[in-house]
């Protein structure tokens, strides 16, 4: 009886004090913003409601960190907080509470994971040590939010890996993902392509066409070409990859034939010559690479080389608002800052001019590739390199510990693909499919620093951690997958004794792992 009712006084107090806070936020929103308190509360029951849900569930959480970064432009619509951060440290506190409790485990941790934690506590160091220029905005003379430099560029990316690697541990999860980016590409395809051929009103956000930051370029739902390549090159390869496999339906796999050329034409719609190159890239590497299901992949390419063929003109002309790659003002933009960037390195090269200071510095000490370049190109900007931008405001050690991170990783996916059994969907396919989403990173980042993007930054490493995490699971015989080879067409799937005859085949994926759930669809 005491029990009971010293938790009925507990249950009470902590009632009371629910209760205290719920009537503080009614009141405090009731002064703050009395017109939008009823948006405001229905919103925040919500994100209440599914807050406590992804405290639960680290896949959960990881999803939602996925779609936030996804709506983060298209968000600022409604209300002017972002949801990214908390959903970030959601997903944190949900691993955290689920390997605590024992129902996760921490992933293996290596020589990348050590390069991270490294790397991350260099930019922290760099925005707390004293630098020759503060990080102030010359033009509008305001603070430059350096933390968010880390968040988007650094920390965001790194720690979505670790977590890929833990929560993506089955094939209902690793869907989950692959789904959801084939559902951001096709809308990311829809409203590029409307925006050129369809009616304004059926294009949302609405700045897409009203207010566009880059005018005549599929700028999507990020309002900046360069991510929307990205979303629409992985669409392609993830709606391939899926195309492949044999469970699927003829009528879906015909509709993910057709997403992906809408996601390739919608790549040449941003006019971007990055995500042009990327596109390029990942249809080369899918013809080298993509044992059973390349067909997809030299189909695409022929089409591609007979569309540029057909348009020649257009194509190669310096028209960038029509298609052409051949506008040099870009060019030039580019190669005064790597100017700018290497005097950067040369004067500062330990500790470097300070993270998020590079707009300051190139407009104080801007300088010309050669005589041949009007100064005014590139000048006051950003960094538009990658790998330069970080090595001008970190120093070269800063520079060598991301190269360290991208090499390892490289290296990890690159055996992935060697070790990991072919015709299983968390298999082979699946990490070149890691691999093409690094590279999809790689080649951005030539001209385009990335670190301010906070989903081209965290995309790529959350398909490069959903990939290693197969791979460790499989080298310490908790890998679990179900038989069924990318373009293998098996119908209807593997019958129990099939599938036994697979695992007498194949030892090593029995060992350690439990029986595949019945095969494939249609099994018992």
């Amino acid at each position: 009886m005491s029990l009971l009712t010293g938790r009925f006084r507990g249950s009470s107090r902590r009632d009371l004090v629910v209760g205290a806070v719920a009537v503080v936020v009614v009141l405090g929103l009731a002064v703050s913003a009395p017109s939008d308190v009823g948006v405001l509360l229905a919103g925040g029951a919500v994100a209440a409601g599914v807050g406590l849900l992804a405290l639960g569930n680290p896949l959960l959480a990881l999803l939602l960190v996925f779609a936030a970064s996804f709506l983060r432009s298209p968000q600022k619509e409604f209300v002017s907080a972002e949801a990214l951060t908390p959903c970030f440290y959601a997903m944190v506190l949900a691993l955290a509470i689920a390997v605590a409790q024992r129902a996760r485990q921490l992933p293996k941790l290596g020589v990348v994971e050590w390069l991270m934690t490294t790397y991350i506590v260099w930019n922290v160091l760099s925005m707390w040590l004293p630098h020759e220029y503060d990080a102030i905005d010359p033009i509008l003379g305001a603070e430059i939010d350096v933390w968010r430099w880390i968040f988007s560029g650094v920390l965001l990316p790194l720690v979505v890996y670790v977590v890929a690697k833990a929560v993506l541990d089955t094939e209902d999860a690793v869907k989950w993902v692959l789904w959801i980016t084939i559902a951001m590409a096709a809308y990311s395809a829809w409203v590029s392509i409307m925006q050129f051929h369809g009616p304004d009103w059926a294009v949302w956000p609405s700045y897409i066409v009203d207010s566009p930051n880059w005018k005549g370029r599929a700028n999507g739902v990020f309002n900046q070409p360069v991510v929307n390549g990205m979303i629409l090159t992985m669409g392609y390869v993830v709606c391939l990859f899926m195309a492949s496999r044999p469970e699927l339906k003829r009528w879906l796999r015909w509709g993910l034939w057709g997403l992906a050329g809408a996601c390739a034409y919608s790549v040449y719609l941003t006019h971007t010559r990055a995500a042009l190159l990327a596109l390029v890239v990942v249809v080369g590497l899918g013809v080298v690479f993509a044992k059973h299901w390349r067909r997809a992949f030299v189909v695409s390419g022929v089409l591609g080389l007979a569309g540029v063929a057909a348009n020649a003109a257009t194509f190669f002309s310096d028209d960038r608002s029509a298609g052409g790659i051949g506008s040099s003002n870009e060019v030039y933009d580019r190669l005064n800052i790597m100017a700018t960037s290497l005097r950067a390195v040369a004067e500062h090269p330990f500790v470097g001019i300070g993270i998020g200071r590079f707009q300051v510095y190139n407009t104080w000490e801007h300088t010309v590739w050669s005589q041949e370049i009007d100064w005014n190109r590139g000048f006051g900007i950003i960094s538009h390199e990658n790998e330069l931008g970080i090595a001008a405001e970190l120093g070269i050690p800063g520079l060598l510990l991301w190269l360290g991170i991208l090499v390892t990783v490289f290296w990890s996916l690159w055996r992935a693909m060697q070790e990991l059994p072919e015709n299983t969907l968390l298999g082979r396919p699946l990490a070149l499919v890691g691999g093409m989403a690094m590279v999809v990173l790689v080649v951005n980042g030539v001209t385009v620093d990335l670190r301010l993007l906070d989903f081209a930054s965290m995309m790529p490493f959350l398909y490069a951690g959903m990939v290693v995490g197969q791979l460790d699971r499989f080298r310490e015989g908790r890998y679990v997958a179900r038989p069924g080879a990318a373009g293998s067409g098996l119908p209807g799937g593997m019958t129990p004794d099939e599938v036994s005859a697979w695992y007498d085949e194949h030892p090593r994926e029995k060992a350690g792992s439990e029986k595949p759930r019945g095969g494939l669809v249609g099994a018992p």
